[in-house]
């Protein structure tokens, strides 16, 4: 039997340090189950849901991997999902729920203080999960553009919810935009059009 962790790790951005701690997995028998990878300034960062053996000590998991990423300066962080569902630590909402809608919000503009605590308290007040979230600043004009990944509970007015959200930050000059997901993969994805063939009599 295996059993399922949450690990996050954080070191510096250097060649090898993928190769490392996938070999420290390697040598706890452990696996990778899904995991997603950036890279922010100087610092690399993942976050794995990863399969031990059953009977694998999690201070030993944390230990062997933060050994072998010592060259990187990893730090890592181990989440077991059953202990936390067994203090009451549950997800609210996900894109897995079925009356959840994906949308994606878009920001752009001049850095302000305090935006993106704003935002996130709006969506808060409709129940709205953030599951993904993008953002950058340009150095050089001080713009930053933020993408969020939301999933929209079947009940929330969304137009409401742009408007709020326009009105909110439009006295900053600050450009917003809710997207449904179809939108966007119509978009990313377009249908092949079919051939138009002329024929000469």
């Amino acid at each position: 039997m295996a059993k399922q962790y949450v690990m996050s790790v954080m070191a510096v951005n250097r060649v090898g340090i993928l190769a490392a701690l996938a070999t420290a997995l390697d040598e706890l028998r452990g696996s990778f189950v899904d995991v997603s990878q950036a890279v922010m300034r100087q610092y690399f960062t993942m976050i794995i849901a990863a399969e031990f053996p059953d009977d694998r000590d999690p201070a030993v998991i944390v230990e062997h991997i933060q050994a072998v990423c010592r060259p990187f300066g990893g730090v890592v962080t181990l989440k077991d999902p059953e202990e936390d569902a067994a203090l009451g630590l549950k997800p609210l909402i996900s894109l897995e729920v079925e009356d959840s809608i994906p949308y994606l919000l878009r920001i752009t503009g001049k850095d302000r203080p305090g935006v993106l605590r704003r935002v996130a308290h709006r969506l808060a007040q409709d129940g709205i999960d953030v599951v993904d979230l993008y953002g950058i600043r340009h150095d050089d004009d001080n713009t930053f553009v933020t993408c969020l990944q939301l999933a929209v509970p079947g009940g929330v007015n969304v137009v409401s919810l742009q408007k709020d959200l326009a009105q909110m930050l439009g006295a900053e000059e600050l450009s917003v935009g809710l997207f449904h997901d179809h939108v966007l993969q119509a978009i990313s994805q377009p249908e092949p059009q079919p051939v138009l063939r002329s024929r000469i009599a």
